[in-house]
């Protein structure tokens, strides 16, 4: 996944986590209220599920393990870890995870005569 996909996936699961999230406070009919508070918890915790999935598939761009998410969970780290997955490009080519998505036919290039050809 690549990095504007990334960010435009958070932004929309952000969203629909703030709409669950306002949704008991927008319709003000009592009997209703409990209903709404299960509906929008359910929505808010699919939502980050969601979030937590999008992560480690940016971390498999990177090449990186989904037990890197595992750092997130420290104080600081995790601020600057959630940083670096939006701003560092994707690893070059294919990967241990898969082909690389924004560059699908990606081949090393060989230079040199039949014989004694170099890839680079």
């Amino acid at each position: 996944m690549r990095r504007r996909q990334y960010v435009l996936r958070l932004v929309l699961l952000y969203a629909m986590a703030i709409a669950f999230y306002a949704l008991p406070s927008l319709i003000s009919a009592p009997e209703l209220q409990t209903i709404l508070r299960l509906i929008a918890g359910a929505g808010i915790a699919v939502a980050w599920y969601l979030v937590i999935i999008q992560a480690l598939l940016r971390l498999h761009d990177l090449n990186l393990s989904a037990w890197w998410a595992l750092v997130g969970l420290l104080p600081v780290v995790g601020y600057v870890l959630g940083g670096g997955l939006q701003l560092v490009q994707g690893s070059i080519g294919p990967n241990r995870f898969g082909p690389d998505p924004k560059r699908p036919a990606w081949s090393p290039v060989f230079i040199g005569s039949d014989s004694g050809a170099t890839a680079i």
